[in-house]
């Protein structure tokens, strides 16, 4: 959300550039104007609340007060016309109808209503559905003065396309944003009227059906065109790319139903692009283009972003790729690549993102990818993940590397020991080592990663006792350790921020021991502290690179080692775990009332063990439940009645010599 207000700000801030709007008190401010604003701030309401960041200007609006001095609002300084209005992200919500007052500032040059609440009455009822508030009224095309219009993220905004504003605009408008908005079926043949256009974004508005024909009217695109996370389907017309050839800086399709053949997209980009003196932004991410990648892409000399993943491309990567000087952004990744990495990318000195994760790249680790970490410029995401990569890592990979950010090489064939320096002012934040062939011990210098929030070195050959000094590192949050040869004691951190941060931590399928420690449990404050943030957004990433790891719960699983003694009733006080995985070990005693606190609990496994006496009925008491596992214990005494139990099998308590109580699960003995 941060990203997209700060994106806004500067189409804002670039609009009034456009329109050199100035604030200016030497014309007072046209009182039929200002009661219109009054009125239209009478009509809605303001709406905040502790998760929201949002600015309440319009509070301040105040009718003995010349309205050209309001915040976010915009006079001519010779007419006194309100000529700009900017309520961005202003914390509103209500009804604009058709009779809203808005539509009386006929002078108006630039509106900005993005991220607020606003519905709006329908003027054609006929085309209203149940999940659609209701239709934008055509009203706002009155405002036929209007250069830039901003309606983004008002989610409750729907156009029809026989309503979408016409040709009131066709002569003023320059920049339309409708992002986050929803526009009926098909983009509308109309769209070609407004021939003034140099930005135009329509992304996440379910678009569907063929890009129209008309678009190729709007010659003067400079900017911006943006079409993504929509469903457009079929081929971009030929005619599509005759737009203004060599002044488009941006074109973002990514995320629809596009097919076609690359070799035809790209020489008609390269047609487009290639006498433009400024960068180039070309993203047709997840989408159903195929074949190969011609070398003629390698001409698009301006190019600095090119987002080809996600979808059905194969052949070699090309090697002249190295001939794009001044790209910085490559993701060609979850497509069909075979053969090597192109050696020419060291070329790239201004690379800052290199993915080519899920192909099916079958090649010796790149001796070269070292010279492009170390480079002055910084690579600052490096994913090679699932592919075919063999041999060893350099020694050096890591020794001078002070920009990397993100280095994902999961679900290769690397060999041999894990790097033993790692630069000491590196700025990783992911390291994803899981699924090769990693062996050896852990190497001390993670400690200099003091930015790392993520280590996951799963299913790997790490031999060494477990490495309670990773603790240390201040900002870890997800280590995953699962399925090595890690053995020993957990021992208890000494440091007191220790482990503090950690949300996930997975240590399953090793050989450790001894006793559950209560300080242990007792150190993982952040899985005591509620945070609605987690489960219900992605963990963590940006605009361009999304981490492997996306973290829908917190959860402790230690599940297959040697673990004995009894489970510390301090496990309660991880009132935020979403999941609780101990089994397999050699748990003894009783299963702890205080597991009836764990009110965020959505799976708990505490099968094959060696608990003992009865289920705790506060268990039945949680409902958040999807997954129990009580089985092959030696629990004894009736199941507990009614709660969450009743939608459990049988197999859930399985093997308990002296448990009943459960359909088909009649096995008391004496004992019970």
């Amino acid at each position: 959300m941060e990203f997209y207000q700060f994106l806004y700000f500067l189409f804002c801030l670039s609009g009034q550039l456009l329109l050199n709007l100035s604030f200016s008190t030497t014309q007072l401010c046209r009182p039929i104007q200002s009661d219109a604003l009054l009125q239209f701030n009478d009509s809605l309401t303001v709406e905040t609340d502790t998760d929201s960041d949002c600015d309440p200007k319009m509070t301040t609006w105040k009718n003995s007060l010349d309205c050209c001095s309001w915040d976010d609002v915009t006079c001519d300084n010779v007419t006194g016309n309100i000529i700009g209005l900017d309520l961005l992200y202003s914390c509103l919500q209500g009804t604009l109808r058709s009779n809203s007052s808005l539509f009386a500032l006929r002078h108006l040059q630039s509106l900005n209503l993005a991220f607020n609440n606003f519905c709006t009455s329908p003027i054609l009822p006929e085309l209203s559905v149940s999940n659609f508030s209701s239709l934008v009224s055509i009203e706002i095309s009155y405002l036929s003065k209007l250069i830039l219009l901003y309606l983004s993220f008002n989610d409750n905004f729907h156009f029809a396309p026989v309503s979408f504003p016409k040709s009131n605009w066709s002569k003023s408008l320059q920049s339309l944003t409708l992002s986050s908005t929803r526009i009926l079926g098909k983009i509308p043949d109309s769209i070609g009227e407004l021939k003034n256009l140099k930005t135009l974004e329509l992304d996440y508005c379910q678009l569907i059906g063929s890009v129209p024909s008309s678009l190729v009217n709007l010659t003067k695109l400079t900017r911006e065109l943006d079409l993504s996370k929509n469903k457009i389907s079929g081929q971009i017309p030929r005619r599509f790319w005759n737009i203004e050839k060599g002044t488009l800086e941006s074109l973002d399709i990514s995320s629809n139903l596009i097919e076609g053949v690359m070799i035809f997209l790209v020489t008609l980009l390269r047609e487009s692009y290639n006498n433009f003196p400024g960068k180039i932004l070309f993203l047709a991410t997840d989408n159903g283009f195929s074949g190969e990648i011609p070398s003629s892409v390698c001409k698009l000399s301006s190019l600095v972003g090119l987002y080809l993943d996600h979808n059905n491309l194969f052949g070699s990567i090309p090697q002249c790729l190295g001939n794009l000087t001044n790209l910085s952004y490559l993701d060609l990744s979850a497509n069909k690549f075979e053969g090597t990495l192109p050696q020419s990318l060291d070329s790239c000195a201004l690379l800052h993102t290199l993915n080519v994760s899920h192909n099916k790249i079958n090649d010796t680790f790149p001796k070269w990818v070292s010279p492009l970490i170390a480079n002055a410029t910084g690579l600052d995401v490096l994913d090679l993940s699932n592919n075919s990569l063999m041999g060893t890592l350099p020694e050096c990979l890591l020794r001078f590397g002070k920009y990397l950010s993100i280095l994902n090489l999961r679900m290769n064939m690397i060999q041999g020991v894990i790097p033993r320096k790692f630069a000491e002012d590196n700025k990783l934040r992911t390291i994803d080592f899981s699924r090769n062939q990693f062996e050896g011990t852990l190497p001390q210098s993670l400690l200099h990663c003091e930015n790392l929030e993520v280590l996951d070195l799963s299913n790997n050959r790490i031999e060494d006792t477990f490495p309670d000094w990773l603790g240390t590192l201040p900002k870890l949050q997800v280590l995953v350790l699962r399925s090595n040869m890690f053995h020993g004691f957990v021992s208890s951190p000494k440091e007191a921020r220790s482990i503090s941060e950690l949300r996930i931590l997975d240590l399953s399928n090793n050989n450790l021991s001894g006793p559950l420690s209560i300080r242990y449990i007792m150190k993982l404050t952040a899985m005591m502290n509620q945070d609605k943030r987690w489960g219900k957004l992605q963990y963590m990433g940006d605009r361009f690179y999304q981490d492997s790891v996306i973290v829908t719960m917190k959860g402790l699983e230690i599940r297959c080692n040697h673990f004995g003694g009894e489970l510390p009733k301090d496990i309660g006080n991880l009132k935020s775990l979403k999941g609780l995985n101990f089994s397999h070990n050699n748990l003894t005693g009783y299963i702890p009332l205080s597991i009836g606190n764990l009110i965020e609990l959505e799976w708990l496994d505490l099968s094959s063990n060696n608990f003992t006496e009865r289920i705790p009925q506060e268990l039945a008491d949680l409902t958040s439940f999807a997954f129990l596992n009580l089985s092959e214990n030696r629990l004894i005494k009736p199941i507990p009645q009614g709660g969450q139990f009743n939608k459990f099998k049988s197999e859930s308590f399985a093997e308990n010599p002296g448990l009943c109580g459960f359909p088909l699960l009649e096995t008391c003995t004496n004992n019970s």
